[in-house]
């Protein structure tokens, strides 16, 4: 609804701007309506141009393969894909050189600092965050569930997110991508610029 409204925002002052420069007369009449055009065209340019995704990724071989990006920028949002607890350094065949297959708490803080590798690729922190949602499932040998995560997960997110308050989702399935990995976390941010 914001961009519809800059939008129309935007072409009233493409309008107006040609209506002043109908008002001036002799010379200076054809300069100003050139003006008035060159910027009410720039500006219109350059709102649609905010709508072009701009994609990132890791350089890991199953973006290639799965057809996606770890993050995606179109106008003010920004999409972080699910991100699995790996690092981002990546060998000559496209796999990352770190997997952090150890406990939930190590895991969850993988994820999460992944996502603020792909913020900051944008220029974005952790406080442009409006929505994290993780997925977690259970750790069969102990019978866990998402709620026995509660008293960690909070510390963490609390760390991680330490100015204010975001949406979030945390909810439990039925296994993830490989067998040792515990938790995927993706996000949606937005920013002023």
């Amino acid at each position: 609804m914001k961009r519809i409204f800059i939008g129309f925002v935007l072409l009233i002052a493409f309008g107006l701007a040609l209506i002043m420069a109908g008002c001036s007369h002799g010379v200076d009449e054809l300069t100003t309506r050139e003006i008035a055009r060159e910027e009410a065209m720039k500006a219109v340019d350059n709102y649609a141009k905010s709508f072009k995704p701009d994609k990132f990724g890791f350089g890991v071989g199953w973006e290639k393969e799965f057809s996606y990006a770890q993050g995606n920028k179109v106008g003010n949002m920004i999409f972080v894909a699910g991100q699995l607890a790996h690092g981002r350094q990546v060998d000559d065949k496209g796999m990352p050189t770190e997997f952090f297959m150890g406990d939930f708490d190590q895991q969850l803080r993988a994820t999460l600092d992944n996502i603020k590798a792909v913020l900051a690729n944008y220029g974005a922190t952790m406080d442009d965050v409006v929505f994290l949602q993780n997925f977690v499932v259970p750790k069969t040998r102990s019978g866990n569930t998402a709620g026995n995560y509660n008293p960690s997960a909070a510390k963490i997110i609390s760390e991680y997110f330490p100015n204010g308050l975001h949406a979030m989702t945390f909810v439990e399935v039925q296994g993830l991508y490989g067998d040792a990995q515990l938790v995927e976390s993706n996000a949606i941010a937005v920013v002023s610029k």
